[in-house]
């Protein structure tokens, strides 16, 4: 995870909960506890009881929503709405 908190929180404004759902069906436990970190009680509630509930997908319908989501970070990132750490030779930030 390259993302602080603050910045998985804006990403979140910006997804459809639908595909974090089919993003998270391959998702680390590591990821998904990030995730859940940063939503409301109610909203990971919703996520968990989707992910519970949803049965075998097909990979390439959860590889899509994942790049779908990585498509929000770039343009975040781009627009300078969220900061990206851990990238090589780029200037640490910190708070």
């Amino acid at each position: 995870m390259l993302l602080d908190d603050r910045s998985i929180q804006r990403v979140l404004r910006e997804v459809d909960t639908k595909e974090l759902s089919l993003a998270l069906k391959v998702a680390t436990e590591e990821v998904k506890d990030s995730i859940f970190r940063n939503m409301s009680e109610r909203a990971s509630g919703l996520i968990k009881e989707e992910l519970e509930f949803m049965g075998p997908v097909r990979l390439k319908d959860v590889e899509e929503s994942q790049m779908k989501i990585v498509e929000v970070i770039r343009q975040l990132e781009e627009e300078g709405e969220i900061v990206i750490s851990g990238r090589g030779g780029e200037e640490e930030i910190v708070a």
